[in-house]
């Protein structure tokens, strides 16, 4: 991608348009709003477009880590409030009841899997223990 082709994608991103995009990038006014659309249909274009869309959704989102440590905060009493207020103890006692539902959901899923282990692993030792039974069988009459 050129630096014109870039600076056309990141001025796309900011303003939605793409042919004030490529007039801004510096291609001319005449043909900028053909030269927009060429641009959005050239793959490697659009697909950093796509790319950093993508990356400003997951700044706007929080992810699954960033919320469990703002709940252990909280229920450690480190965040204050806009008033600069401990977080009162039933909110806190809130984070921490929202800690332990994650906790236990992880440990039922885990539970769920070790059950599923614990099942095929019976299966197969009634397997190998069936095709030792006839194999002795055979051996010895």
């Amino acid at each position: 991608m050129t630096p014109k082709q870039k600076a056309f994608a990141d001025h796309y991103l900011e303003c939605g348009n793409a042919s004030e995009a490529a007039r801004l990038a510096g291609y001319s006014k005449k043909n900028a709003g053909n030269i927009g659309s060429e641009n959005l249909e050239k793959p490697e274009i659009s697909a950093y477009i796509r790319e950093r869309m993508a990356q400003q959704d997951a700044a706007r989102v929080a992810s699954a880590d960033e919320v469990l440590r703002f709940y252990t905060s909280v229920m450690r009493g480190e965040v204050s409030d806009q008033f600069g207020l401990e977080a009162a103890l039933a909110e806190r006692l809130k984070a921490a009841d929202a800690l332990m539902k994650r906790h236990a959901a992880g440990d039922e899923r885990n539970r769920s899997t070790l059950e599923k282990l614990d099942a095929m692993l019976k299966e197969f030792a009634d397997a190998v223990n069936e095709c030792a039974d006839a194999e002795a069988d055979r051996v010895c009459p």
